[in-house]
């Protein structure tokens, strides 16, 4: 939101543009739905505010004004790229709570791109891990909070700070560094990081498939039962050391 919006037009001429190069609308009309626009996102006394320019909002206020702008043309699907990015944490549970309510008024479908995991757990309703530009595992929130498959994804939920487990000596990383895109590792593109590979894991692509039923889907080699004997002591390796 800091640099999106052009900074020597008002807000309220931003919003007005769009809104007329994608609708049929007459005069004044732009106006008058922009103004609504703005108060549908929370920003208060918008027939004044719409004639500031972005310097005059802070980052919270732009980031609502970016989202009207996203659904000025009633879009069918709303693409969130970090919207809480740059935001303190008051500020990001406003935003989030905004995109849940605009997703439920807008009855628009939210695709939600975010390294936050506190977030995800928070909105989303299904969730598609991503690695290497590829899915490496997919599922409903409960499937990928309480019941990863990924060896991935034990190690970004290993790597959150938890208070309702005993306190580490430091951390859990995952190691190495992420592949080059144009010149990735023979297999699956998580080996050279994974712990858990094995030969198989170097010479094939493990697919995407459903392992454990439910639409709960993960891409790797390991069957079910190494993985859940595995998982714990990546996710939580003090526990499985005190055990």
């Amino acid at each position: 939101p800091m640099t999106s919006l052009n900074p020597v037009y008002t807000i309220g001429w931003q919003i007005e543009e769009q809104l007329n190069e994608h609708n049929d609308l007459k005069k004044g009309q732009a106006r008058r739905r922009a103004i609504d626009l703005l108060a549908q996102v929370g920003i208060p006394r918008p027939e004044q505010r719409i004639n500031d320019y972005p310097h005059q909002f802070s980052g919270g206020m732009r980031q609502r004004v970016m989202i009207a702008l996203a659904l000025s043309c009633n879009p069918d699907l709303l693409i969130a790229d970090e919207p809480t990015t740059a935001l303190d944490v008051t500020i990001q549970a406003q935003i989030l709570e905004l995109i849940k309510n605009l997703k439920r008024d807008f009855g628009s479908a939210v695709v939600l791109i975010t390294h936050d995991l506190g977030v995800v757990a928070d909105i989303a309703d299904r969730i598609l891990v991503m690695y290497a530009g590829r899915i490496v595992e997919e599922g409903n929130k409960e499937q990928i909070f309480y019941d990863p498959q990924h060896p991935y994804t034990w190690g970004l939920l290993g790597s959150i700070a938890r208070l309702d487990r005993p306190k580490p000596r430091r951390l859990t990383t995952i190691t190495g560094q992420p592949p080059s895109l144009i010149n990735r590792p023979r297999g699956c593109s998580f080996r050279p990081r994974c712990p858990q590979a094995f030969d198989r894991c170097s010479v094939e692509d493990p697919a995407l498939t459903a392992k454990v039923g439910d639409g709960h889907l993960d891409a790797c080699h390991l069957s079910v039962e190494d993985k859940r004997a595995r998982r714990d002591a990546t996710i939580s390796p003090e526990l499985a050391e005190s055990a």
